[in-house]
């Protein structure tokens, strides 16, 4: 019966892996469940068995891998130092993922390039729409901090901060996701931390 649970599980793994390296690769409207399956090195059967349909699949890939990475990338933010060093480092890591992390890279492609607009992935997209909510969040309490300490320019608040910080990481995002190897090499997490950190610091 363990066995049993640990192959179901390790399946499941599978499954959540391969649909985005399938998106990735084909785009959401061109993937097949075959796809996937053969992708998995699982039956059909096995892959129905975890999920009812392709949108099912797909959503429960991009919520697992957020998990996974998302969290040890929030961790930075926890760390000692100034507030606004603290939202520094939280940036050269998220280029420093991006750079050198294919998973991480696979997911910011599949999300931003490779879901063409489904009806069928509307919570998927409301799920997309709370997370930016919990990365504005998770900064505003720090750059609060910042705030109160006179550290912001002046006319800047902590909200606005969150917001702009969010908007510049998805814009790196999406330069990575349209470039080729070449392009992301070119990618400096350090210079693009001091140059967002220069423009919130009074």
């Amino acid at each position: 019966m363990r066995r049993t649970a640990e192959d179901a599980a390790a399946t499941r793994v599978a499954l959540l892996d391969a649909v985005l390296a399938v998106v990735a690769r084909q785009g959401y409207a061109a993937t097949r469940l075959e796809d996937v399956a053969a992708q998995a090195q699982v039956t059909r059967g096995a892959l129905y068995h975890h999920f009812a349909n392709k949108a099912e699949l797909f959503n429960a890939g991009v919520a697992a891998r957020w998990g996974e990475l998302g969290g040890q990338l929030f961790g930075v933010l926890d760390g000692p130092g100034e507030p606004l060093a603290r939202v520094g480092r939280f940036v050269s890591e998220y280029v420093r993922r991006i750079r050198t992390e294919p998973r991480f890279r696979e997911l910011l492609e599949v999300v931003i390039l490779r879901t063409e607009p489904h009806a069928e992935l509307a919570g998927g997209l409301r799920d997309k729409q709370a997370a930016i909510d919990v990365w504005r969040a998770a900064l505003v309490p720090i750059l609060e901090s910042a705030e109160a300490a006179g550290a912001l320019r002046p006319g800047l608040d902590a909200g606005a901060a969150a917001a702009d910080v969010v908007t510049m990481l998805h814009g790196v995002a999406v330069s990575a996701a349209l470039s080729a190897d070449a392009g992301v090499e070119l990618l400096d997490g350090e210079r693009t931390a001091a140059t967002v950190v220069r423009g919130l610091a009074r």
